[in-house]
């Protein structure tokens, strides 16, 4: 039977027996792991045996901490990467990426810069970023969430681009190919691949989204964002580098019982407050206003 490990030593680190990682959630949090991996290989010159997830393998490619992706052996010992799981999510003090690092064996940084081994795009993606209309003024919007409570009415979308577009910038969309188009903006929706994503962010001189992939994206590629949070916390997700432009939540009844560890069963449900929740109370004028100010620099 496989040996679950919480939290890893300095010890454990040095120790000779593998070490597997069972990759699970998002993809943001999938470029956290990441960078713990990274960060706690260049601590303990130690690399790490991964378990084969297909949808995840592609950040992996060239990874310096990762020794094999494969399947684990019945006594592995596995440590996976559920931070929302640990005590430490309870308060709201430490960040998501902080646990992680933690159970790493890494303390003691707030460094956020976040890591992906770099590869050289394919000829796909590099026919893809030439026929992109790039524009002088450059923006990135994401309207979609793998939890609708934290995706904010396409209606408030339209007019954000809109009002971007009458300031002659170039906006295009990223998403799935479910999300509804944002009318105005160049549609990628469906067509990209998550390191296609990552490769577009870098082009970009903005980056508007809620909390979601495209937000870590952004910080990984060094970018400005407008990153809009309702029911999960800035202080926990969001980045110093960012602006982070939270809902007000005040008056919601449901305030204690939306997003957490403690609701997990809630996160793929719409609220039930519909076109009432927090993240329509989010003044689009004023996304606009910061961007403009992000972009006239």
């Amino acid at each position: 039977m496989s040996n679950r490990i919480d939290y890893l030593t300095p010890e454990r680190m040095a120790d000779e027996k593998p070490i597997w990682i069972d990759p699970v959630g998002g993809l943001g949090d999938i470029l956290m792991l990441s960078t713990a991996m990274k960060r706690a290989f260049d601590k303990y010159d130690k690399k790490f045996h991964l378990s084969r997830r297909t949808h995840y393998t592609q950040f992996f490619i060239g990874h310096p901490a990762v020794a094999e992706i494969g399947n684990p052996p019945v006594d592995a010992d596995i440590v996976c990467n559920d931070y929302w799981s640990r005590p430490e999510f309870n308060d709201l003090s430490n960040k998501a990426l902080t646990i992680l690092l933690k159970i790493f064996a890494i303390t003691g940084s707030d460094d956020e810069s976040l890591f992906l081994p770099e590869i050289e795009p394919d000829e796909a993606t590099k026919l893809l970023l030439k026929n992109i209309p790039w524009g002088k003024k450059n923006v990135a919007i994401a309207f979609s969430s793998e939890s609708p409570r934290k995706m904010m009415h396409p209606f408030k979308w339209h007019i954000i681009v809109e009002k971007l577009l009458d300031q002659r910038c170039f906006v295009v969309q990223l998403g799935g190919a479910r999300d509804i188009n944002i009318h105005g903006a160049y549609s990628l929706l469906g067509v990209t691949t998550p390191r296609q994503v990552c490769e577009i962010v870098k082009h970009v001189d903005l980056v508007i989204t809620p909390d979601n992939f495209i937000m870590h994206a952004a910080q990984l590629a060094g970018k400005p964002a407008i990153a809009l949070f309702g029911p999960t916390e800035p202080e926990r997700y969001g980045y110093k580098n960012h602006i982070c432009i939270r809902a007000d939540k005040r008056k919601c009844e449901f305030v204690d019982k939306c997003l957490g560890p403690h609701v997990p069963d809630n996160y793929a449900t719409p609220c039930p407050l519909k076109e009432d929740q927090c993240m329509n109370n989010i003044d689009e004028n004023k996304i606009v206003d910061i961007a403009m100010t992000i972009l006239n620099r």
